[in-house]
């Protein structure tokens, strides 16, 4: 979905205002509309955090809720109770308000804030990594939230998956944000021999992926939790490549994470890169499997 798509689909969801702020953006300058019941609703771009006249009653931010679900939202209940829904195009809608338990379930019962992320394909944002792996290698990249990191890694995934030398790539998408699928199909240009599981944690998606599409490389984000390390140790084990990304503002923030520590313990990534907490995913710091430096 290019820009001119983006506005035709996010337009008609919104008052005249935000429409207008809308027409005046460029290709690629919007990260986020942040939007807050009586609130003035805020556009973070490229270069600027900007609030506009808009402050939504509560039933007008939930009419726009149902409208850029595409007036879906109850079917999708199960992605609500995961605090997001994926819209077309691959954009990311957050959701928060007041939850409620159901049936040991929690779902978002009232809203009261959104916010909504902009999914921005950048190719060429992997040319400089790619550049440093001299073969397929484990990658693991760092950064702050916004940093671009998951740009880098969809790029990553598109590069290896095309041309004379594709790969064999999988994604696991375990929160619809790297390819962005919609009825399982990616939204998002991942490459041409690219596979994607989508909405499944890495621990059941890393043993599917390898018995059912025979992978060399397995592409994901946001390692967090003991059984993403093992899952990805696993991966490793029998032969595969793993891609993937992690919270951290430094090589050394990182190793205080049990979870990642381990990883790095043994000797688990080829290669570490480390994210600008500027964003635009530039690289300010590469890393070799046992944490040296390496020239930029």
């Amino acid at each position: 979905m290019n820009w001119n798509e983006t506005r035709q689909f996010l337009g008609p969801c919104f008052p005249e205002e935000v429409r207008a702020e809308l027409d005046m953006l460029l290709p690629g300058e919007l990260h986020e509309i942040r939007i807050r019941v009586n609130r003035p609703t805020v556009f973070v771009t490229a270069t600027r955090t900007a609030s506009l006249p808009w402050s939504p009653e509560k039933q007008q931010l939930e009419a726009m809720v149902e409208a850029l679900s595409e007036h879906s939202l109850y079917a999708r209940q199960e992605e609500t109770c995961q605090g997001y829904l994926t819209l077309r195009g691959g954009h990311r809608l957050g959701i928060c308000g007041q939850v409620v338990k159901s049936d040991d379930q929690s779902v978002l019962s009232q809203f009261g804030s959104v916010c909504l992320r902009i999914a921005n394909e950048w190719h060429g944002a992997a040319d400089i990594l790619l550049s440093r792996m001299n073969r397929l290698q484990s990658v693991l990249i760092l950064g702050a939230p916004g940093s671009g990191k998951t740009t880098m890694l969809r790029d990553l995934a598109r590069q290896l998956a095309c041309g004379r030398n594709a790969r064999q790539v999988a994604i696991i998408d375990e929160r619809s944000e790297l390819a962005a699928c919609v009825a399982g199909v990616p939204q998002l240009d991942v490459g041409d021999s690219t596979d994607v599981l989508d909405a499944l944690p890495k621990a059941e998606a890393i043993p599917w992926l390898i018995r059912a599409m025979a992978p060399e490389v397995i592409i994901t984000d946001e390692l967090g939790s003991d059984g993403d390390a093992a899952a990805v140790l696993d991966a490793l084990n029998c032969g595969v490549a793993v891609c993937a990304s992690a919270h951290g503002n430094t090589l050394q923030d990182a190793a205080s994470r049990p979870t990642l520590a381990a990883l790095m313990a043994r000797r688990a990534f080829d290669l570490y890169a480390l994210l600008s907490p500027d964003g635009g995913g530039r690289i300010i710091g590469l890393y070799d499997r046992t944490g040296s430096p390496l020239p930029l």
